[in-house]
């Protein structure tokens, strides 16, 4: 079975914890988030319940406690919120979304850098393709690949 799980950013709060404090209750879940959220501990209940049903959290009842933990890695819900996303806004189609991060993020000179590694090591551009500086970086069109 494959679980293509949608995560609302309220849940991606909730499994931030629960990846950094497995396996924990809904209490200290409660607590975590107290600091940034004013969710009252139902609320917190639900997201871990709803976390369940959609099969990226597994629960074990401890006395009268349920305690939580991840079924999927923070990794792999990653992948499958990008998969999505490439899916519904691009259509699948990669360059252009690259494009459009590189054309509207402020991307430093390391992650420019990383980026063209990335490239390089998958084969994807030429040896030869000019480097991506800040001066070309801000002045290409939006449907230009990344070189």
């Amino acid at each position: 079975m494959s679980i293509d799980p949608r995560i609302s950013s309220s849940e991606w709060e909730v499994l931030e914890v629960v990846w950094e404090k497995a396996p924990v209750t809904g209490s200290e879940v409660h607590a975590a988030l107290a600091e940034r959220t004013s969710w009252a501990q139902k609320t917190v209940n639900t997201f871990l319940s709803r976390l369940v049903e959609k099969g990226v959290l597994e629960v074990r009842r401890e006395g009268r406690a349920n305690r939580y933990a991840p079924r999927l890695t923070r990794d792999a819900c990653v992948r499958k919120e990008s998969e999505s996303f490439l899916r519904r806004v691009f259509r699948g189609a990669a360059g252009p979304l690259l494009a459009h991060f590189c054309e509207s993020a402020d991307l430093s000179d390391e992650e420019v850098a990383q980026l063209q590694r990335l490239l390089k090591t998958s084969g994807k551009t030429p040896p030869d393709a000019a480097p991506l500086t800040g001066a070309n970086r801000s002045n290409r069109s939006p449907n230009h690949p990344l070189p």
